[in-house]
């Protein structure tokens, strides 16, 4: 009995990510200006413009000094996965050691919710309906946590809370924000810029996917007709291309300069 139920709490969990706050840095448009004019005496600019000028000119390093921390929830264990890229970070997620997971709800891509995909998404639900059946017999057989737990899908959702600084944000926005990102981890990234942006609106403003902030986008043919800036910031391909045989004649000149003995 108490197996069945666990698997029709599976059938009716539907639930959203959840991003909250935990932690921000205070103050931190004046921390990084106090630390750039330690850095460069010659800065007069007001507090804003500085912060302004170093993420504009990427002079990104002074920008460690703030941290954002947030608890991740009803996020699945594939995209946590993807949060481990981004290595300069602090993480720590939900252990399936320890915890128990019958009834566990799970992470539905969005295409398989869509009109016309009815029998994709029953395939889906009943995959996640024999892991979760899987995991309960295993333990009523008595079998341990940590080892009925490599029965549970990448699907499964997970808590996790990740801390990392803004040059490290900003990195994972460049990336992440991009429309050919994985779309969980888009959901998640977006949903991360909104609460960074009301915090540092004078950094984060300057900040979205990386052809926005690069000027150029480096994902080049590959870039979709869904990228909104299509047709507004050009191929990194296109305008390297202007100048790169005149640009490798000059770096040939300069390792000549060089020499190994």
């Amino acid at each position: 009995m108490k197996g069945f139920i666990g698997v029709l709490s599976l059938a009716k969990k539907v639930l959203e990510m959840n991003v909250k706050l935990l932690r921000v840095t205070e103050e931190g448009v004046n921390l990084v200006a106090e630390a750039a004019r330690m850095s460069d005496a010659s800065l007069t600019q007001s507090n804003k413009e500085i912060v302004e000028l170093i993420t504009d000119n990427d002079y990104s390093s002074v920008l460690e000094h703030i941290y954002f921390t947030f608890d991740l929830s009803e996020v699945s264990v594939s995209l946590s996965r993807h949060l481990l890229e981004h290595r300069i970070a602090s993480h720590t997620a939900r252990s399936t050691r320890y915890t128990e997971e019958e009834g566990f709800s799970y992470y539905i891509p969005k295409r398989l919710e869509r009109e016309g995909k009815e029998e994709e998404a029953r395939i889906y639900r009943d995959a996640m309906k024999s892991a979760n059946e899987a995991y309960t017999k295993l333990r009523e057989l008595g079998v341990a946590r940590e080892q009925a737990r490599y029965v549970l899908p990448m699907a499964l959702h997970t808590h996790y809370v990740v801390t990392m600084n803004v040059r490290s944000l900003i990195n994972f926005f460049m990336v992440r924000l991009c429309v050919r990102a994985s779309p969980e981890i888009r959901e998640l990234a977006m949903r991360m810029y909104k609460i960074c942006l009301a915090e540092y609106p004078d950094i984060l403003s300057r900040i979205w996917c990386r052809g926005f902030t690069l000027g150029v986008c480096p994902e080049n043919k590959a870039r979709p007709n869904t990228c909104p800036f299509k047709k507004l910031v050009p191929e990194k391909r296109e305008v390297k291309g202007e100048f790169e045989e005149q640009a490798r004649g000059i770096i040939e000149k300069e390792l000549k300069k060089i020499l190994i003995k």
